[in-house]
């Protein structure tokens, strides 16, 4: 497996945060501060975050609730 890339979805704290991902272009460097979550609805749908490096396929993505982000340069 390839433990240098990893397929995260990002849930932001709120809408600046929100602003600062959507700004986020290849190639950047992104510092992001947060939490690994598990995320549900009401109706039952939920989706657990991975909890390490050298799994793949369904389930081996990271959930990040993003409180924070810095976006610098290469």
């Amino acid at each position: 497996s390839d433990l240098s890339s990893a397929n995260m979805h990002m849930i932001p704290a709120d809408d600046s945060v929100k602003y600062q991902l959507e700004q986020v272009r290849v190639g950047q460097v992104v510092h992001i501060q947060g939490f690994l979550v598990d995320a549900s609805r009401p109706d039952g749908w939920h989706w657990n975050t991975s909890m390490t490096r050298d799994d793949t396929g369904a389930g081996a993505c990271e959930l990040i609730y993003v409180e924070s982000l810095y976006i610098g340069d290469r």
